[in-house]
């Protein structure tokens, strides 16, 4: 049986949308978004198992915890700045010289009613940048960001769909997640896997553009590996829907799978030594996608263009499985 309800999340003062599932009045899974702060999906849960860090961290800020979405560029941009079909583009400066993480991390997205299913319940998220919006003034082609969130008994789905809304300019954009996950056991029960074909090569967090074969990475996530001792903050090329991500828990016997479709090229990775979280990020592009670009490394790049009217969507999911 699949059910929801609307709360209050016990951190911030937002509402909360609660999907989850029982089986024998038992709960087997749960999820939980926050709609009015980025359209955070700030809880996922499996058989009394969170697989999402969910409180606010003071360290590191209020917008980063459960999963943050990455639009209209994942990650970072140089020097705050990009020149697109002529335009020059100027965003933010959240980090030292550099744009961060995009500008949609606590925007509030407008929700419908969610809808409930023999075999799964979702509600669909959207987020309209258009003029008039405090958003538009700083990326003024408008354009149309819908999600749509899936939980079945094992699994969150996450479907998206961007449109570009601009009656003149092609807009140019990239997507992602940055979920923040837990770790179970020591980071030696914790193995980390990412099949991607390249790393790329990074100078201060800012990829050159230059691909490296996986033996000569960092670490060559193309098997599992634990992630003790690692300290990453890498890029990785390649990706293919028939070879997802996954985080391999052998303390708690559990394994979670991250799926994602073709549009999805780009994976970033984050291992912080002193933190009880990894981010694994599914992404559609590059960091500093928009400059490679330019640059004339369309394939390295990955950056999305939609001419006016065009839309383009995918998919990325969470699946918790035994191991």
């Amino acid at each position: 049986m699949f059910g929801y309800n609307i709360a209050k999340h016990p951190v911030m003062d937002q509402k909360m949308i609660c999907l989850w599932s029982e089986e024998d009045h038992y709960r087997k899974s749960e999820a939980k978004l926050l709609p009015g702060f980025g359209s955070n999906l700030c809880s996922f849960a499996v058989d009394g198992l969170e697989y999402l860090h969910q409180a606010p961290m003071p360290v590191i800020g209020t917008k980063f915890f459960g999963v943050p979405l990455l639009y209209p560029f994942p990650n970072r941009v140089r020097n705050c700045r990009f020149t697109f079909d002529g335009v020059e583009y100027r965003l933010p400066d959240n980090d030292g010289g550099r744009s961060l993480h995009c500008l949609v991390a606590d925007a509030p997205f407008e929700y419908e009613t969610p809808v409930v299913k023999d075999d799964a319940v979702s509600v669909k998220t959207r987020l309209d940048i258009v003029p008039g919006h405090p958003l538009h003034d700083i990326f003024p082609i408008a354009n149309r960001l819908e999600l749509v969130y899936t939980l079945r008994n094992d699994s969150v789905e996450i479907s998206v769909k961007i449109t570009n809304l601009d009656s003149e300019k092609r807009f140019p954009f990239g997507f992602g997640v940055h979920p923040y996950f837990n770790i179970y056991g020591t980071k030696d029960q914790v193995r980390l896997h990412v099949p991607a074909k390249k790393w790329m090569e990074a100078v201060s967090q800012l990829p050159t553009g230059k691909l490296v074969n996986m033996e000569d990475a960092p670490a060559d996530l193309s098997k599992p590996i634990p992630i003790k001792g690692l300290t990453l903050d890498e890029v990785w090329f390649g990706m293919e829907p028939k070879k997802p991500m996954a985080i391999i828990y052998e303390a708690i016997g559990r394994k979670l799978m991250l799926k994602a479709s073709e549009i999805f090229t780009h994976s970033v990775t984050y291992t912080p030594p002193f933190e009880a979280f990894l981010c694994v990020e599914n992404q559609t592009n590059a960091t500093d996608c928009h400059n490679l670009y330019a640059r004339g490394l369309e394939r390295e790049a990955h950056l999305l263009i939609l001419a006016p009217g065009e839309s383009i969507g995918g998919m990325l999911s969470f699946a918790a499985e035994r191991i």
